[in-house]
């Protein structure tokens, strides 16, 4: 693996563990805290939307009882002339004169006053308008008049064919009824209602039970014309209620509709939804907009919190991967150490032929200085010995070359190994070491195996290991025997070594594999073969077990995923 490759894995295992941090440490609280804002957002937007609500109640309950309480007054005024004056003495110009300015210096809504007869005569008037004489008898309010003693009428146009509404009250003088009529100024009573003001967009107005308009309606709606929205209302009785609703243009409005007690008209406050809505909505938007805002500042500090974790976690890793490398270095000095002394006598075996061979190359130079002439034989001998000195040298050179090869430190690589091949190599570097133990080792590996992608030089080390240790297993019996073996299924690819050893004790036997853990003499072993092995073949995505039996043996077994399975695995 070349670095650029090295430092894009490097890349992507930070990133990978910076989003699990990441998701395993901020997404379910970041999760239950949008819901708690969520849920607090919705109840505050609830609450807020019952205020607006509440607020439109309080403005129709107030000026409904502000105009109530005007129509009273107006009653009261009329019923207290009444009842303060006499039929003849009201009747006279001057007194009634007296009696208007007075009314309209108490409150400008007055525009006129009549005095009736008990037959609807029209007997005196003080306004502006020419109705003394005319006779009333037939009219509506003429008739509720008589029969409520007091009468608040519709907006309606009557003799002087101009939209106004009157308050009449009934008084009894010696048996006889007569009448006291005024006008209210329909231009004050009309801006009494529509001063009602509810934000930029709101409007007030009254409308009578059949739906007529009693005011006008700034957005559309002229005196004594049906309201087109009348079959929209909703009343409750007495009760005011709100409600959103579209008008017959479509608009969408929020509605307060409230009943007036003395006359039966419907008091409607409307205002346009979104006019409404303004504050609750600038409201919600400046709440999510603070929860959103500290929840990407909350994911910041935690991204960067997840880096610095994950920055340290990858050197953690880095360092063990170090010190993994160093162990397993460590381990090859352990195993060249302990191989020296066979290497030494494999080499020295060579020299002293070489050195045998020199010898005789020698002896036969003396001869050829006594002068005699070289025949064709010694010609022969000393090339045979020259081949022989190549055929030595050549021999030391492949087992030097093996040892460096096993205790050079190099990059971890995958190539496509043959099992066979590479069981044959190992063998080759102690199988002297073992014949002078008088140690057999039996290859049943089968040619035909599966090929491995895996890293050979350290799988090279896990099976020296494995063959050393087996050889010093065995190296004090009579016939030591070691035998390799070989076996394949879907998954694995299992190479075995098995031995006729003096056995592992079991309680060491649940140890085997810890670092510095060895069944050797003091000074014979590190205790750092096996457990490097273990890390070895876990990471190449395989497993290493082990079965013993004291003094029967031991049988070491390697399972190595076959190709395709490892990169799954890891």
């Amino acid at each position: 693996m070349n670095a650029t490759a090295r430092k894009n894995k490097e890349t992507e295992k930070f990133s990978r563990i910076r989003r699990i941090i990441l998701s395993r440490t901020l997404v379910a609280p970041f999760v239950i805290l949008m819901m708690v804002c969520s849920t607090l957002v919705y109840y505050f937007a609830a609450n807020l939307y019952d205020r607006v609500e509440s607020e439109l109640i309080r403005i129709v309950d107030d000026h409904r009882s502000m105009i109530a309480q005007f129509l009273v007054e107006r009653t009261e005024d009329l019923k207290f002339i009444a009842d303060a004056n006499r039929f003849e003495s009201i009747c006279q110009q001057k007194r009634l004169t007296q009696i208007v300015h007075m009314l309209q210096t108490g409150s400008p809504a007055f525009l006129d006053l009549g005095v009736f007869d008990n037959q609807g005569n029209h007997v005196a008037y003080q306004g502006p308008y020419n109705l003394e004489g005319r006779n009333y008898r037939d009219a509506a309010w003429f008739k509720a008049v008589e029969e409520k003693s007091v009468y608040i009428s519709d907006v309606f146009l009557g003799y002087r064919d101009t939209p106004h509404f009157i308050i009449a009250v009934k008084k009894m003088e010696n048996g006889t009824p007569w009448y006291l009529r005024a006008t209210i100024d329909t231009f004050f009573f009309n801006n009494l209602v529509e001063n009602i003001r509810v934000g930029k967009t709101g409007e007030a107005y009254l409308i009578n039970k059949d739906g007529v308009f009693q005011t006008k309606r700034r957005s559309g709606g002229i005196l004594m014309e049906i309201d087109p929205d009348f079959s929209s209302y909703q009343q409750n009785n007495g009760h005011i209620v709100s409600y959103t609703a579209r008008d017959y243009r479509g608009d969408k409005y929020r509605y307060a509709v409230g009943r007036l007690d003395q006359t039966g008209w419907l008091m409607v406050v409307r205002q346009d939804f979104m006019g409404a809505s303004a504050p609750l909505v600038h409201a919600v938007l400046v709440a999510v907009g603070l929860i959103f805002v500290g929840g990407a500042v909350v994911v910041l500090i935690a991204f960067f919190l997840a880096s610095g974790v994950a920055h340290r976690l990858s050197m953690a890793d880095v360092e063990k991967r170090e010190m993994g490398s160093q162990l397993i270095m460590a381990g090859k000095l352990a195993e060249v150490g302990e191989m020296s002394a066979g290497m030494a006598h494999e080499i020295n075996n060579p020299l002293q032929v070489m050195m045998s061979e020199i010898t005789m190359i020698q002896d036969l130079f003396s001869d050829c200085r006594t002068g005699e002439p070289v025949n064709q034989e010694t010609m022969d001998l000393m090339a045979d010995s020259i081949d022989q000195i190549w055929l030595q040298i050549n021999r030391c050179s492949g087992i030097t070359q093996g040892l460096l090869k096993f205790a050079r430190k190099t990059d971890p690589v995958v190539l496509k190994i043959i099992p066979h091949e590479m069981i044959g190599e190992i063998v080759a570097m102690v199988e002297n070491q073992a014949h002078c133990q008088g140690i057999t080792i039996h290859q049943e590996v089968e040619p035909d195996l599966p090929e491995i992608e895996s890293d050979p030089a350290q799988l090279q080390q896990v099976f020296l290991n494995l063959l050393n240790n087996a050889i010093y297993a065995v190296k004090d019996r009579d016939s030591g025997q070691i035998r390799i073996t070989s076996a394949f299924d879907d998954e694995f690819i299992l190479l075995a070594i098995a031995d006729n050893g003096c056995g592992i004790d079991p309680d060491q036997l649940k140890r085997i594999f810890m670092p510095f853990f060895t069944t050797k003499p003091v000074g014979k072993g590190t205790g750092l073969g096996l457990s490097t092995c273990y890390g070895i073949v876990e990471r190449l995505g395989g497993n290493i077990t082990v079965t013993s039996e004291l003094n029967a043996g031991t049988v070491f077994t390697v399972q190595l995923p076959r190709p395709g399975l490892a990169k799954k695995r890891n």
